[in-house]
């Protein structure tokens, strides 16, 4: 009687397991197929612009280079409080995630490039700062960022998962990378 049970289960569990294995090799066809029917701007959910900018240590930085990385990009500027006391927070989860994150800054420039490079240089940030381009393209491709800081935390995808409007504490930025890493 026993055997009459488990011999339907096991057939069943061969069965079940050839499907999953099926499906699981087109995995990566549908991810990228599912994202490109998702809309590209600065809202969660949407597909992050890409950009390509003027690093401030030479050469430029694009944002689907760091595919595969969680992403946070900071939009700041050096006259901005709110920035310069969020700045400290992304530099230690930056240093505290680096195998698993990536943040890059975007600093506007108001006041020039070379005050950027001496507020970088003076507060030992060591994350990818680039400059906004001249025309601010990438402000308005991520939504027209009307304030300063505005910050966006990426999947490795390259989807927004998440939009910060001002400073805020190392605490909330590191609880959304932790739930974005899974750890």
């Amino acid at each position: 009687m026993a055997h009459s049970f488990i011999q339907p289960r096991i057939s069943l569990l061969i069965l079940l397991s050839l499907f999953a294995l099926v499906f699981a090799g087109c995995g990566g066809d549908d991810v990228q197929d599912a994202l490109a029917n998702v809309p590209v701007g600065g809202e969660k959910g949407n597909m992050a612009p890409d950009f390509e900018l003027k690093n401030i240590a030479g050469g430029t930085l694009k944002l689907s280079s760091l595919r595969g990385k969680v992403v946070i990009i900071d939009f700041w500027d050096t006259w901005c409080p709110p920035c310069r006391k969020a700045l400290p927070h992304l530099e230690a989860i930056s240093q505290d995630y680096s195998q698993d994150l990536v943040v890059v800054g975007i600093a506007f420039g108001r006041d020039g490039e070379d005050k950027v490079k001496q507020y970088v240089a003076q507060n030992k940030l060591t994350f990818p700062m680039v400059l906004a381009d001249p025309e601010f393209k990438v402000t308005k491709d991520f939504g027209g960022v009307q304030s300063i800081p505005t910050t966006f935390l990426v999947d490795p995808n390259g989807v927004i998962v998440k939009k910060w409007v001002g400073g805020h504490s190392r605490q909330e930025y590191e609880n959304a990378v932790k739930e974005v890493i899974g750890s």
